[in-house]
């Protein structure tokens, strides 16, 4: 009984780690539109700035800086590769389409984490899983072809290719996701956080450079936001939150939520007014979320439990 409440009071704290973080991670794609850097300048300054901030957190808390084995490092360079590109996809999305087509699209990696998940951990796929994820998709598309946004202004192109970017940057997501779930449990998330947005800078470096490297002071403010706030807080949260949840729950929650964040955001930051359509699709996709959170929590509490 001890290993069943134990278990469960995990599972509860790694949700909340992950709300606390949406907040931070969905401000992210307005940044798409505030900085008119293109979305490899965008990538490199975020980066760089997390990992900075990171490295001297960790130096000023004497946390563990360095891993031991190679085999360590390999994952880190490979899951840092894949966030540099996923987040470069995220931006190009919102850049040539709108913010809601780049968050439409991106959304659909629940879907991705869905089918990848018993793959990578060899546990069951389950249905309800997969009519949830499709459910959210339904909401997304009801916020996304609401009145309110300018989707109708963008010819039709520019929409297709934004859907493409924001499929890639979906399943790059949701392929970091799940390796993260493999190395949260024996390493911090300040550790893990740290270094990915070191190789990430590290590895795009070579490709920035043939960009124009003027930047204003104003850009350079909101790129250290957008380093520090959004990436050093938020994702570090949501690594967190996946030491104790499931893959496919966490990205239920951030599919689920991260756009109703967004469209608050953006009604106060942009003065976008919501219409009744987007409403109702927020509406949708929290249920949806409600529904996964409490339909996941007490199958998933006697698989942790087991497993320690």
């Amino acid at each position: 009984m001890s290993d069943f409440t134990s278990a469960k009071a995990s599972h509860r704290h790694g949700v909340i780690s992950v709300l606390v973080a949406l907040p931070f991670v969905s401000l992210t794609g307005l940044f798409g539109k505030f900085l008119t850097l293109s979305p490899l300048l965008i990538v490199q300054g975020r980066t760089v700035f997390a990992f900075g901030a990171l490295l001297l957190a960790m130096l000023f808390l004497r946390k563990k800086i360095f891993f031991s084995e190679h085999r360590e490092w390999l994952w880190l360079v490979l899951s840092g590769s894949i966030l540099g590109v996923h987040w470069i996809a995220f931006f190009q999305a919102i850049q040539v389409s709108t913010v809601a087509i780049g968050l439409l699209s991106f959304a659909s990696y629940p879907l991705f984490t869905t089918l990848l998940e018993p793959l990578f951990f060899r546990e069951p796929l389950r249905v309800r899983n997969v009519f949830a994820a499709l459910i959210v998709i339904c909401g997304l598309t009801l916020m996304a072809t609401s009145s309110s946004d300018d989707s109708n202004t963008i010819i039709s192109g520019s929409v297709f290719h934004g859907i493409l970017w924001g499929l890639m940057a979906g399943f790059g997501f949701a392929v970091l996701t799940l390796l993260n779930r493999g190395h949260v449990r024996k390493h911090s998330a300040l550790l893990i956080t740290c270094w990915q947005n070191g190789f990430a800078a590290l590895v795009i470096l070579p490709w920035s450079l043939s960009e124009s490297w003027i930047i204003s002071g104003k850009e350079l403010g909101l790129l250290f936001i957008l380093g520090v706030v959004c990436t050093v807080g938020g994702h570090t949260l949501l690594i967190n939150g996946l030491r104790h949840v499931r893959a496919q729950v966490a990205s239920m929650l951030i599919a689920g939520l991260e756009p109703v964040f967004a469209i608050l955001f953006a009604l106060f930051l942009l003065g976008e007014v919501p219409s009744l359509q987007t409403l109702l699709g927020g509406v949708l996709i929290m249920s949806t979320t409600v529904f996964i959170i409490y339909g996941t929590e007490q199958k998933e509490i006697p698989e942790q439990a087991v497993s320690k």
